[in-house]
């Protein structure tokens, strides 16, 4: 009697399994992202001065800047990048810190200026500001950027992450240009907030791309 039941009770199972495996890999695909990052780069509210005399006017965005905060922000950003090509991959993040670099003259302004001569006016070249980090990249700190990888005059925001994704090393290094002026206090003010979540939308897209080579 009992084999008998068997027999039943097998071909039943096997009719069941088939509409539970999908939910289980549909749950696989989930990207899991692991944060062993330092403390200090978790702590903090607001802008946090970066010590050093090359670094005056640079400043750690801290996490809570954004809601969601930064790190779950990158993982939906960088899950949606990659699709089904994140099934069963991790991203372990060991350092990863966005920065708010002041250190700038630009004003995002034309870079021509006209005189007057005799009643006319005749365009000339304006002495071009400084933008970019005010010492090499050697003697700087995080954040550090140069002219060419900006497209406005307006303090750009400097994402540096370092980690890895199913175990391979990667480091991605992105500029973000503002594209307007902002409060640049970062505790919740809407342009402060869009601008940070750009950031790490294109630091995940730096990755994603990092990823597919």
């Amino acid at each position: 009697m009992n084999k008998l039941v068997t027999r039943l009770i097998a071909p039943l199972f096997l009719f069941a399994c088939p509409h539970v495996m999908p939910a289980q890999e549909a749950a696989s695909q989930e990207l899991v992202v692991i944060d062993l990052r330092p403390q200090e780069e978790k702590d903090g509210l607001g802008l946090l001065p970066q010590s050093g005399k090359c670094n005056k006017g640079v400043f750690r965005i801290a996490d809570v800047a954004t809601d969601p905060v930064k790190i779950e922000a990158l993982r939906a950003s960088l899950s949606n990048q990659l699709g089904l090509a994140s099934d069963g991959k991790t991203l372990t993040v060991l350092n990863w810190s966005v920065y708010y670099n002041t250190q700038t003259g630009g004003s995002g302004k034309s870079m021509l200026e006209s005189v007057g001569i005799q009643g006319y006016n005749i365009p000339t070249k304006k002495k071009d500001a400084k933008v970019g980090s005010k010492c090499s990249k050697e003697e700087s700190g995080g954040g550090w950027y140069e002219r060419k990888d900006v497209t406005h005059g307006w303090p750009p925001l400097v994402s540096e992450f370092v980690g890895t994704y199913g175990g391979k090393p990667f480091n991605v290094r992105v500029v973000h240009s503002v594209r307007r002026e902002i409060a640049g206090k970062f505790e919740g003010a809407a342009d402060d907030t869009e601008e940070l979540l750009e950031t790490v939308s294109e630091t995940a897209e730096a990755l994603a791309a990092a990823i597919v080579q």
